[in-house]
């Protein structure tokens, strides 16, 4: 896992790179080229790894996730979105399911996210400007709440075992198949289903009038 240490660890000093040198664009990424190339010169066995490929994509879709909710622009939130919801299909991959991957990629990272563009478009969002800090007990208890988290998230990573959370191929024969995944949605999870799709016709009648409203 020395790979992955250390690519996590070159995008972190890339994006430092770029804050301290903003005029030049292609200088952080000639220094963190040259690291990265001279990694896999030393590391080149770690590719062939079960356990790189999960890290890097877990690495994705947490970088992913966070640009989604700290990025001003909603358009580019989206997109960065779709990017994780690509990453949970590639886990689902890595785990055999591969009808579950291709439902992930088809209703979620497809339908869903056409939805969340429409209504975007529609509601015609631009990026925030002079976003500022809040202050007083907010700010105060979204840090505080912060630092447990990554607390919650440095316990779990430490503690957790020597061995992967998963292995391909132990699980119940029938993972992941459709007849497997249409029995337990619509006999376990079947109120859930029906009130999520609910859920989103109602998000969606709501950003129509929201919309309606702007324009009148």
């Amino acid at each position: 896992m020395h790979l992955l240490t250390g690519l996590v660890i070159l995008v972190i000093v890339y994006a430092l790179l770029r804050v301290i040198f903003p005029g030049r664009r292609y200088l952080p990424g000639v220094i963190v080229g040259i690291a990265a190339a001279t990694l896999l010169a030393f590391f080149p066995r770690d590719l062939f790894e079960m356990q790189f490929w999960a890290g890097a994509v877990g690495f994705v879709a947490i970088l992913s996730a966070l640009l989604v909710v700290m990025h001003p622009n909603p358009m580019v939130s989206v997109l960065f979105l779709i990017l994780n919801l690509f990453c949970i299909a590639l886990f689902f991959l890595m785990l055999q399911a591969q009808i579950l991957a291709a439902l992930q990629v088809i209703v979620y990272a497809g339908a869903i996210m056409v939805l969340f563009v429409f209504v975007v478009m529609l509601l015609n969002l631009r990026s925030e400007e002079g976003l500022r800090v809040g202050r007083g007990f907010g700010r105060w208890a979204a840090i505080a709440l912060g630092a447990l988290f990554a607390g919650m998230m440095f316990t779990a990573i430490r503690g957790r075992g020597v061995r992967p959370f998963f292995r391909p191929g132990a699980f119940l024969d029938g993972f992941g198949t459709a007849r497997d995944l249409g029995d337990t949605l619509f006999r376990d999870y079947v109120f859930a289903f029906e009130a999520a799709s609910v859920l989103l016709v109602a998000a969606m009648v709501g950003a129509v009038l929201l919309a309606k409203r702007r324009l009148q």
